[in-house]
């Protein structure tokens, strides 16, 4: 892989390539599209039907599922954020329309933003909905990340690590990386490639969206 990413390097005019550690990631196929109708409509509804099962004032006084410890909210180092962007959230294309989001999340939500109200519940989701999304994954998932505030998101999507991620957040803790390869295989094929530093992403020139060289990520 050293050669291949020497090779990126000389074709968009990466210095020093060997400063950038390795990370490897797996891969998915999944395209961009507009976001249809069909999908914001059902996402809606699952969110407006989250909001019937919770019972606000309960929720709050009793239910131990909201008293969340705010270190379930702290996001990835702001470097190691941009591997979940080059991977194109493979873990979060199973969250089509209900985007993992439950009960337990909508009463998080509750409790954090005061709001009772399920129609202003469901508005304030349904404002983070991207004009694009990976087409048939989460509806919040983008070429960027997730489109939701980590505090509004389900509690798996805030704690699970793939072991891509960890190896780019162990990197960060022990040797104070600020750059990054991002290497995404299957059946050992590399099928793309990034040199990333925090809010940047210089992908590599196979890609179809070549000319984004630079990105802010969402954490």
């Amino acid at each position: 892989m050293d050669v291949h990413r020497n090779k990126v390097a000389t074709m968009i005019g990466v210095r020093r390539p060997e400063t950038y550690p390795m990370v490897v990631v797996p891969d998915d196929q999944a395209g961009m599209g507009r976001l249809p109708q069909s999908r914001r409509q059902a996402h809606i509804n699952h969110i407006y039907n989250l909001c019937l099962q919770t019972d606000a004032i309960e929720a709050q006084d009793n239910d131990p599922s909201c008293k969340s410890d705010s270190a379930e909210f702290e996001p990835p180092a702001v470097i190691a954020s941009t591997v979940c962007a080059v991977c194109r959230g493979t873990c979060c294309h199973l969250g089509k329309e209900h985007a993992f989001l439950d009960a337990a999340a909508i009463r998080r939500f509750i409790l954090f933003s005061a709001l009772t109200d399920p129609l202003e519940i469901v508005y304030a989701y349904f404002a983070y909905l991207p004009e694009e999304a990976v087409i048939d994954g989460c509806v919040y998932q983008t070429i960027l990340g997730c489109t939701l505030p980590r505090w509004m998101r389900a509690e798996i999507c805030n704690v699970y690590r793939c072991k891509g991620l960890k190896q780019a957040e162990r990197l960060v803790r022990r040797h104070d990386t600020r750059r990054l390869y991002v290497v995404v295989r299957k059946d050992n094929r590399i099928s793309r490639s990034a040199f990333v530093q925090a809010h940047r992403i210089r992908h590599s020139p196979s890609i179809d969206h070549e000319d984004k060289e630079s990105m802010s990520v969402s954490s």
